[in-house]
C-alpha cells in the first residue's frame, strides 16, 4: 500500500531510517569505534539535525528520529553521545565563553566546542516526475557520519521509497 498515495508520512519515514540505521551500525566506522572503546578512548558522538529538503512538512517527525538515532548509538555501538536537547545549552556557554572567537557556521568548531569527534547528521529530499495521469515521487534519505576534525565524510548511506497516484 506504499503507492497508493503521495504523501510521505510516519512510516515511510521510518522505513528509509530503519534501512539507514542498519547500516550504519554495522558500518567500518561502527567498527572502528568499538575497537577504540576497547583500547580505552570512547569516541564521542554529537547527533545533529535532519534537513528537510522534502515538499512535505515532517520536520516534526525528523525531530524525533534524533532521539531514535541517539537510542540506536547508545544501545548498538560503544560510544558516548552527546545529547541533543543539551547542545543548545552547551553551545551557548560556549559563545559565552568565546564571545567574538565563537562562529557558529563552522560544523568543525560546534564538534570541538562540544567535545565531538563525530556528527550524525542526515537530509531528506523528495523528486516528482508527471507523466500523463501519473504522477510519482521519490524520497531518499542520506545518513551519515562526519569526522569533526576533518569535514571528512566517514559513512554515508542512501535509501529510497517511490510513490505513485494516477489520477
Amino acid at each position: 500500500d506504499y503507492a497508493l498515495s503521495l504523501r510521505f508520512d510516519k512510516r515511510d519515514l521510518e522505513r528509509l531510517y530503519d534501512e539507514n540505521a542498519d547500516r550504519l551500525l554495522t558500518s567500518r566506522i561502527a567498527s572502528s569505534w568499538t575497537r577504540q572503546s576497547r583500547t580505552g578512548t570512547q569516541p564521542t558522538v554529537a547527533v545533529f539535525p535532519m534537513r528537510n529538503e522534502t515538499t512535505e512538512h515532517i520536520d516534526r517527525s525528523l525531530d524525533t528520529l534524533l532521539s531514535k538515532i541517539e537510542t540506536d548509538l547508545v544501545n548498538g555501538v560503544d560510544v558516548a553521545v552527546i545529547s541533543h536537547e543539551t547542545q543548545p545549552d552547551l553551545i551557548a556557554e560556549v559563545k559565552r565563553q568565546q564571545s567574538d572567537a565563537y562562529d557558529p557556521v563552522r560544523l568543525a568548531q560546534y564538534g570541538r566546542q562540544l567535545g565531538a569527534q563525530y556528527f550524525v547528521t542526515g537530509k531528506v529530499y523528495d523528486v516528482s516526475e508527471y507523466q500523463g495521469d501519473e504522477r510519482r515521487v521519490q524520497y531518499f534519505m542520506f545518513l551519515q557520519v562526519l569526522n569533526v576534525a576533518t569535514g571528512q565524510i566517514e559513512f554515508q548511506s542512501e535509501s529510497n521509497i517511490t510513490k505513485a497516484f494516477m489520477r
